[in-house]
């Protein structure tokens, strides 16, 4: 430790030792800095982790209506194809209840939308706490290399605990931003779906298969491929017109026609 001489006048005498006297000097601690915690961290990440669950159930549940649906498209109109005494009266019928069950989908979409909305603001709420601390975390370590440079004390496994929780902050906001756009992704799906609720639950497979077969069998009638797949069409589109049932119904029934007409 340092020391100060000190002379004291009454002491003085012309070949007298000097006393000296310790003198005691403060040494300076090292800059201590508090990292703060996010208290709420915790609840913020359970109420995501219930979110996102009840929103991939709701998704889940309309993929499974959908499905639903085109499996019942796919048995009537197979139906339809093989039994000639089932009439365009009830086949009409049963389309309604399946129209009925679309109604039910498109409402089962809506409340998957609203879910997932939720989730969504739940996880910017997330990612600005996130950021918050990061900023903050950002600015103490700053702060503690600029003391270190200019030769002040500071606390190394601090900041050794900064160097290592700043990045780590970074890899979670970059996570949750990309859970956020997976969240947009899903909701512009299912308003796409709700918009094309028809094109979403048909089924097409069979009509796309009759109707080379028809095209095949009238080709005699126009005598140009590409004239005949016109015609066909137009009378297709007529015919769904004229009964009010959807072109693959359409197409199965012009194929019935030329069947029995063979």
């Amino acid at each position: 430790m340092p020391k100060r001489v000190i002379i004291k006048d009454s002491d003085i005498e012309e070949e007298a030792e000097p006393v000296i006297e310790p003198v005691e000097e403060t040494a300076e601690k090292p800059v201590e800095v508090s990292i703060p915690e996010a208290g709420e961290a915790k609840t913020e990440e359970r109420l995501i982790e219930e979110a996102m669950a009840e929103a991939e159930a709701a998704y889940e549940l309309v993929i499974s209506k959908a499905e639903e649906i085109k499996i019942r498209e796919q048995v009537t109109q197979k139906r339809f194809l093989e039994n000639e005494e089932m009439s365009i009266g009830i086949l009409k019928k049963l389309l309604q209840k399946w129209d009925a069950l679309r109604d039910e989908l498109i409402k089962a979409i809506d409340d998957a939308i609203e879910k997932y909305k939720r989730l969504r603001e739940l996880l910017e709420q997330r990612f600005s706490s996130i950021e918050e601390e990061l900023y903050f975390n950002q600015v103490e370590l700053d702060t503690m290399r600029q003391l270190e440079e200019h030769g002040r004390p500071i606390s190394v496994s601090k900041k050794e605990e900064l160097e290592k929780l700043v990045p780590e902050l970074r890899n979670k906001l970059a996570e949750i931003n990309k859970k956020i756009k997976e969240v947009d992704e899903r909701i512009n799906q299912l308003r796409k779906m709700a918009e094309n609720i028809y094109e979403t639950t048909s089924y097409k497979d069979l009509a796309e298969s009759l109707f080379p077969q028809i095209v095949e069998a009238l080709q005699s009638r126009y005598g140009d491929l590409e004239e005949a797949r016109a015609k066909i069409r137009s009378q297709i589109d007529l015919i769904a017109q004229r009964e009010g049932i959807p072109r693959e119904y359409a197409t199965i029934y012009v194929w019935r026609r030329l069947r029995k007409m063979e």
